[in-house]
């Protein structure tokens, strides 16, 4: 069995997919490549990236010989789901993804480092992430433009890629996962 080079973590808001990627990133030596940050931050000046600017920084990130990704989307992602080698889509309760939210917006309010400060941008965003669990809507999961984001869209995409994906709950096995990245064990 092969080793795998290029790896996508995908999950919703809460699910735990930043840790996992630092971790495999750091066990594998491979670059770590947050999308959230793709999608808010332009690398050089700060601002937004505007959706041309994106999808040819997606389309280098993913032409790269090693990478971990980590993100929840599937629209502007769609050559990061075809590059990867192993797609780990994490899924978890709602309410476990809330209570880590929660948390994690706790703590940066703490460290006064929080990047959208106050209770109202919390409750805002666990209502999007409720919004986007519950949510029974697809939209066209091959099509880069589609907007749709929610758990079914992300299930979906990921039915669609079985054939790479490894489904993984609230509390990944990493050994399992590293032993799969090492080509030791089918996913």
């Amino acid at each position: 069995m092969t080793k795998k080079q290029k790896i996508y973590i995908v999950g919703g808001s809460g699910t735990g997919k930043t840790r996992l990627s630092r971790l495999v990133a750091e066990s594998a030596g491979y670059p770590v490549f947050e999308l959230d940050s793709l999608l808010w931050h332009h690398p050089e000046t700060g601002d937004r990236l505007t959706p041309e600017e994106r999808t040819k920084l997606v389309r280098e990130l993913s032409s790269k010989p090693q990478w971990v990704a980590d993100g929840v989307y599937v629209n502007w992602v769609q050559d990061i789901w075809r590059e990867a080698d192993l797609v780990i889509y994490l899924s978890t309760s709602l309410k476990l993804m809330l209570w880590r939210v929660f948390w994690r917006h706790v703590k940066a309010e703490l460290r006064r480092n929080n990047p959208h400060p106050g209770w109202r941008n919390l409750f805002k965003f666990m209502g999007v992430i409720k919004k986007s669990y519950r949510s029974l809507e697809i939209g066209n999961i091959d099509d880069d433009e589609d907007e749709t984001l929610s758990e079914a869209k992300i299930a979906a995409k990921a039915n669609q890629q079985s054939h790479k994906v490894l489904r993984v709950g609230s509390r990944p096995d990493v050994n399992k996962i590293l032993s799969v990245i090492n080509g030791n064990t089918n996913k």
